[in-house]
C-alpha cells in the first residue's frame, strides 16, 4: 500500500469533515504556539536536495520579528536536523508548541548559516 495515497485520501476527508462541521457550526477551535511562518511542506523527507524552506513570513508574526525571512533553509530546529525527518513531523512536533515558549532554528539564508531564536505566538484555527 502506498502510504502516501492513503494520507492524501485521508487529509481529504479530514478536510471535508472540517468543512461540513464548520458549516455546521460544529467545528473545534484548536489552539497552539507557531512561528507565523508558512514553509513548502512538500511530500516524503527532507533531504539536501529538498531542504525546509520557508515560503511566507507573516507580517507581524513572531517568526518576522526574530528576523526569518521568506527562502531561508531551516537545517536544524531546537538542535534536531531536518534532513530525513517528514515535513509534517516538522511542523507537528518541532515548530509548534506551547504559546511563550522559545525555539532556535539554524538556517542558511544565501550559503550564511545563522541560529535564530524565536517566541512562539498564539495561533488559533477554527
Amino acid at each position: 500500500m502506498n502510504s502516501g495515497c492513503f494520507l492524501m485520501k485521508l487529509r481529504g476527508i479530514l478536510l471535508a469533515l472540517t468543512l461540513v462541521l464548520s458549516l455546521a457550526g460544529l467545528a473545534c477551535k484548536e489552539e497552539f504556539g507557531g512561528l507565523g511562518i508558512e514553509v513548502d511542506t512538500g511530500e516524503g523527507k527532507v533531504t539536501k536536495e529538498r531542504p525546509y524552506v520557508i515560503r511566507d513570513v507573516f507580517k507581524g508574526g513572531t517568526g518576522e520579528l526574530a528576523g526569518l525571512q521568506a527562502g531561508d533553509k531551516i537545517l536544524s530546529v531546537d538542535g534536531q536536523e531536518l534532513t530525513g525527518l517528514q515535513h509534517e513531523y516538522i511542523v507537528i512536533n518541532l515548530l509548534r508548541g506551547k504559546p511563550g515558549t522559545m525555539v532556535t532554528l539554524q538556517i542558511d539564508r544565501g550559503g550564511q548559516v545563522m541560529i535564530i531564536r524565536a517566541l512562539r505566538g498564539r495561533v488559533l484555527l477554527q
